[in-house]
């Protein structure tokens, strides 16, 4: 039976990889850390995913087990699987890389010749290969040779909306009905295996940019708003008209720009916000404002969600004047339970606005968008 390794049995990866892949016909071994959502899928050998939209379905997966990440056991798994996937987060990946490399040794050792795919199921871009980048740096020259015939690293592009729910069991999910998991066709090693809800594309740059930059990027001021508002979740937050004109603004800023980058016609444009729009106001999915504005420094990074589609418009002369009100919202986002938001605080206290868009979001103190940013900000702080 083919087997693949899903690292990271949270929401993403049981509620909608790891169900694809056991879908698949794969048995799934999930690796975690979580002790009860391990205990819990090797006790009942088995998990419900919970589809909540206009129709309520319940899907049951049960060709799985689970392993501690910390075991050597996972090792092994490595060894015998033909696919790992991750939905870790980009921070764990300095982790979960060096058993990666003892995986790929104990192939080489193993005298294994059958291609593995390892594919990094992450918000961002190229995510595949900072994995790969990090493996590779724990390889020997000769397990390298090995890598560069027999592991594939296809980069990919994830999308459904899958909140944390209480009250049930832990290792089940609620997730909503769409969904989207497109993977580079040229990352791969040997035959593309077959999965149905797997989307493999020749360029997924542009997938993965009208993902990240029209859902994640105003999604989160959305949550960063919404929290300053008192909102709970997204969808109360949505259905304040101010914070509703403020990510419908920046999609449509977004959209323009990728219409001339990549060639989306502005109806695909405008049906993807929309259809965007939809999935927020879900009254089944319960999404918080907390969850969606968390790691706020990470989202200003100059190369994610916000900062580089504003860029990219500007070089194509598009005006972004939701997206400064965007920045400011999330320079405001001040809340005690997010470490990044409070330094964020600390930043401007000690060093301004503009200071902080230099050091944050590369934004010169001298342009524009700084000088327009911080009059923004100053309605959210007013002297």
């Amino acid at each position: 039976m083919k087997k693949a390794v899903m690292i990271g049995a949270g929401q993403i990866g049981r509620g909608f990889i790891g169900m694809l892949l056991e879908g698949a016909g794969y048995h799934v071994v999930f690796a975690d850390i979580n002790r009860s959502v391990i205990d819990d899928i090797n006790t009942r050998h088995e998990y419900t995913v919970h589809l909540m939209d206009t129709e309520c379905v319940d899907t049951v997966v049960k060709n799985i087990s689970a392993v501690d990440s910390l075991s050597p056991a996972l090792i092994d798994e490595y060894v015998s699987c033909s696919l790992i996937c991750t939905s870790v987060g980009l921070t764990a990946f300095p982790y979960i890389a060096p058993a990666l490399a003892q995986g790929i040794t104990a192939r080489k050792e193993a005298g294994i010749t059958e291609p593995l795919n390892v594919i990094a199921c992450e918000n961002g871009l190229k995510n595949t290969e900072k994995l790969r980048n990090l493996i590779y740096e724990k390889l020997s020259e000769e397990d390298k040779k090995y890598a560069d015939t027999y592991i594939g690293f296809p980069d990919c592009a994830v999308d459904r909306i899958i909140p944390p729910v209480e009250g049930i069991a832990a290792a089940e999910t609620v997730v909503e009905r769409y969904h989207e998991w497109d993977v580079e066709r040229s990352g791969f090693k040997g035959e593309i295996p077959e999965i149905p809800g797997m989307n493999v594309v020749d360029d997924l740059s542009a997938f993965i940019e009208r993902k990240l930059f029209t859902l994640n990027g105003p999604n989160a001021v959305t949550g960063c708003l919404g929290y300053l508002k008192g909102y709970t979740t997204v969808k109360e937050a949505l259905e304040d008209q101010e914070i509703y004109e403020l990510t419908y603004g920046m999609m449509e800023e977004c959209g323009e720009m990728l219409s001339k980058r990549h060639g989306f016609t502005a109806e695909e444009m405008r049906d993807y916000r929309d259809s965007l729009i939809r999935r927020f106001l879900n009254p089944y999915i319960i999404d918080s404002v907390t969850r969606v504005a968390r790691e706020p420094i990470r989202k200003l990074a100059p190369d994610d969600r916000i900062i580089a589609p504003m860029n990219y418009a500007h070089s194509y002369g598009i005006a972004t004047p939701h997206y400064y009100k965007g920045i400011a919202t999330v320079l405001a986002y001040s809340n005690p339970d997010d470490e990044q938001s409070m330094r964020i605080q600390k930043m401007i206290k000690e060093n301004g606005v503009k200071e902080t868009l230099r050091e944050l979001c590369a934004i010169e103190p001298e342009s524009e968008t700084a000088a327009e940013v911080e009059r923004i900000y100053k309605d959210y702080h007013p002297c």
